[in-house]
Order: structure tokens, then C-alpha cells, then sequence
């Protein structure tokens, strides 16, 4: 069969003439088209949609979004220290590596080392930007995360150090569950939940409550 008069061969529904000369302008414009797929599927991924709820299930991006996850309470901890930092990224990524998508970790810190709250009303700054890089980082390797932000036990303060502030300013409080029914403690809680969930993070210039890295 002569190459000039050969038979088309079909891609799809566009046929493509066997000759070379006859094919090169549809081979370009299928290459052009598969960079603008291309460059259409990065800014998809570029773009971190938020996990919703439609009745009982989690979506995101148009389909179920299944949890894989993990916890690890100390990562605001340790990116608080520039020594342990870098363990941070670490676990993050290795847990990504893995296929998972989800980390509960803390963000809280009541009245201890490194605390993010130090008293009520009062947050330390620099602890508060370690949050900011967890958040980051957790984004970067396409990490969701659950804020934990309070204990009921007293590790990292919890509600014994609401309970405890509340007696240091005066209040007749006479056990730790005092921290669900006080109007006094329960204002201290609830501002530290607005300090968190309207925070602008200083790496991603995101406010908590906007950024779909955090999963609740």
C-alpha cells in the first residue's frame, strides 16, 4: 500500500493518517494537549480542597475520603526546639510514604514546658509558629490533621490547669469537672479555641479555620 494513499488508523474518535508528513500536525496538537492536561491535573493537586461531610461519609475532591491514620501527640513540641524539628518532618513524611493521610496530634499546650497557653488569654508566640510549621508540613506531604485541644488528664495541663487557673483567680471551684460547668472556665477555654481556629499561620499566611490541611 502506497504511503501517501494508506488507510487512517482511529485514536479515539480522531482518525490519524498513516503518513508521516499527514500525522506530525495532529501528533503536535495531541502533545499540546496532553501538556495543558497535564499542567490542568498540577493545579488540581495544587489545589487542597477541604474534607466535607455528606451525610455519614467524608469527601474530598468529588469521591469518599477513606482516613489511614496515625497519631502523634508531640509535634508542637518538638518543632518548638530546633534541635528536635526536624523529627517533625521526618514523621511526617515517613507516614505519608506509608499511604497515610491523617495525624491527630496536639494543639495544646496549658501552663507546662513549652507552653502554648501560659495562662488564660496569654499564648507564647514562638510555640504558636512551631504550630504554624507542623500545619505546614503536614500540607506539604499531603498530610490532613485532627487538633486535639485539651486533655482530660492532666498531661500537657488539660482541664487540671483550667481548674487550677480558675482557684488562682478566686473561683470556688471544687473539682476538675468544674472545667465543664463554669461559666469563668469555660470563657478560658473558649478563647483559647478562637486563638487556635483564628490564627494566621506565619508560613502559610492561612488562618486555621480556612486552611483544609486541618481535618477537625
Amino acid at each position: 500500500m502506497d504511503v501517501q494513499t494508506s488507510a487512517t488508523v482511529s485514536m479515539g474518535m480522531c482518525p490519524i493518517p498513516s503518513s508521516w508528513s499527514a500525522t506530525m500536525p495532529r501528533l503536535l496538537l495531541l502533545h499540546h494537549l496532553l501538556l495543558i492536561s497535564l499542567v490542568s491535573d498540577m493545579e488540581d493537586a495544587h489545589h487542597w480542597p477541604m474534607v466535607e461531610r455528606r451525610g455519614t461519609h467524608l469527601w474530598a475532591s468529588g469521591r469518599p475520603f477513606i482516613i489511614h491514620g496515625f497519631n502523634t501527640y508531640w509535634l508542637m513540641s518538638f518543632a518548638a526546639d530546633q534541635a528536635t524539628r526536624p523529627r517533625v518532618t521526618a514523621v511526617i513524611a515517613e507516614a505519608a510514604e506509608a499511604g497515610l493521610n491523617v495525624c491527630r496530634t496536639w494543639a495544646f499546650n496549658d501552663g507546662g514546658h513549652r507552653a502554648l497557653q501560659t495562662a488564660p488569654f496569654h499564648y507564647d508566640e514562638e510555640v504558636f509558629q512551631a504550630l504554624d510549621f507542623v500545619i505546614s508540613e503536614a500540607r506539604r506531604h499531603n498530610m490532613r490533621l485532627i487538633l486535639s485541644l485539651c486533655n482530660n488528664w492532666e498531661d500537657y495541663g488539660g482541664k487540671a490547669q483550667y481548674v487550677r487557673w480558675g482557684k488562682e483567680a478566686g473561683l470556688d471551684l471544687t473539682s476538675e469537672e468544674d472545667f465543664f460547668s463554669d461559666t469563668t472556665i469555660k470563657s478560658y477555654y473558649k478563647a483559647f479555641v478562637q486563638a487556635v481556629v483564628t490564627r494566621i499561620n506565619t508560613i502559610t499566611n492561612e488562618a486555621c479555620k480556612d486552611d483544609p490541611t486541618i481535618l477537625a
